[in-house]
């Protein structure tokens, strides 16, 4: 099933269908998770639209956004976002809507810190996610976020433990496909989209553009390098990790 793009009187693209979007962090395989799902017929969308979600107005702005990174004339039933950073807002009049199905994604700590790390290295970044204790601040203050949007969800909110996408992504998929009433399964291949890769939407590694799950940790991690990480800042970042898994796995649905 397709619904149509409605244009109001000021040209706004209104989606008649309801919203999918994704709250996780950096380095979580969300973009992995965003093609797979943006590879589904009954889902258009598949980076990130670095946008706060206040109002009505915000999501008809992921619409248009949506449409414009994909091409599509005519959006499919989910249209999709992942919010990753806290500087992008979503406001308790939003996580109140009927329309919008959420999905939580949580990664490890030393993994993910160790993740960002390379990245900024691999793309010459010298900023904030160069740095592991600003890394850490990151990660954790992201966590802390997570937990309070989860806890006012509950139920409604799905909860994904982010290593199930590359470890048992068939089953993973199949239940995600079940909780979301797709038609037809989620496939662990995926298209390549014009963004795919490109620095600002998503993962700029090559391995997004496998078109396929990368499972293998010397296949994925070809290209890392050392990264010290000061024991302090570890031992917060799990400490945070393990209360966040243990808030969402509570209140949330379990996929």
């Amino acid at each position: 099933m397709e619904y149509s793009i409605q244009y109001g009187t000021a040209g706004t693209h209104r989606h008649t269908g309801p919203f999918l979007l994704v709250i996780s962090h950096m380095r979580s395989f969300s973009s992995l998770l965003a093609h797979l799902l943006g590879s589904h017929p009954e889902i258009s969308g598949y980076g990130e639209a670095q946008q706060s979600y206040i109002g009505r107005n915000d999501l008809d702005r992921l619409a248009r956004t949506v449409r414009k990174q994909t091409g599509e004339a005519t959006l499919g039933r989910y249209v999709f976002d992942k919010i990753l950073h806290n500087r992008h807002e979503i406001a308790p009049t939003i996580l109140g809507r009927e329309d919008i199905r959420w999905v939580f994604m949580l990664r490890n700590a030393e993994d993910t810190i160790r993740s960002v790390l390379n990245m900024a290295h691999s793309l010459g970044h010298t900023g904030a996610f160069s740095d592991p204790r600003q890394v850490v601040n990151y990660y954790t203050a992201r966590l802390s976020r997570m937990e309070q949007y989860g806890a006012q969800l509950g139920a409604r909110a799905l909860y994904i433990d982010a290593q199930r996408l590359i470890g048992d992504t068939g089953p993973l998929l199949d239940g995600l496909a079940r909780a979301l009433s797709l038609a037809t399964p989620l496939r662990e291949e995926y298209r390549i989209f014009p963004l795919t890769g490109a620095p600002g939407h998503g993962d700029p590694s090559p391995n997004i553009k496998a078109g396929r799950v990368v499972a293998i940790d010397e296949e994925r991690h070809r290209d890392y390098v050392p990264m010290a990480i000061p024991e302090d800042g570890l031992l917060r970042a799990i400490t945070g990790y393990q209360a966040c898994r243990d808030a969402l796995s509570r209140a949330c649905t379990a996929v």
